[in-house]
């Protein structure tokens, strides 16, 4: 069977050589590239969502970075991280990134207190001294002040050399 020029042509272009030729790269065995098929209709879809979540989240942490701030650090929190713990109490505390809310501020200070977060044991003792519903008995605010004292938070050592001295620590 004869095969057309056609054939012939195709055949050369697209098959391998039957044999290695040594003087050439990859000794010959290289086949044309195909033409690469265009990307399917929801391919290109993904990839626009992808893009406009990406430009949101960057929109969102440069204009609204305590927000965002807030609520990956209260991810954090429920993860168990004492530093998140004290920085959520902080926020709910101060209101930032949230409505100020001290009975949530209280809750998570604690729960970094208990987990020996020294700035946090500070914050507790200073907001059962002005008031705040902590829980904590009487004399313990005084303890947690000591305790931040001796991990070496600069306030808490003030704040034993001068209000606890005169007896402000004890309520």
């Amino acid at each position: 069977m004869m095969a057309t020029a056609e054939e012939e042509i195709r055949r050369r272009l697209l098959d391998v050589a039957p044999e290695p030729n040594e003087s050439l790269p990859f000794h010959g065995r290289v086949r044309l590239a195909r033409r690469k098929k265009p990307d399917p209709w929801y391919i290109k879809a993904a990839e626009g969502l992808l893009l406009c979540l990406a430009l949101g989240l960057l929109y969102a942490t440069y204009y609204h970075f305590e927000h965002v701030h807030f609520h990956v650090n209260r991810f954090y929190a429920n993860l168990g991280y004492k530093e998140a713990q004290h920085n959520l109490g902080h926020g709910y505390m101060h209101g930032v990134g949230a409505d100020h809310h001290p009975e949530n501020a209280v809750y998570w200070l604690k729960q970094a207190s208990d987990q020996g977060h020294a700035k946090a044991q500070y914050n507790l003792a200073i907001s059962h001294l002005r008031g705040f519903k902590t829980g904590l008995q009487p004399g313990e605010a005084r303890k947690l002040i000591e305790k931040a004292a001796e991990a070496g938070v600069p306030e808490a050592i003030k704040t034993l050399e001068t209000i606890c001295a005169q007896g402000g620590c004890e309520t």
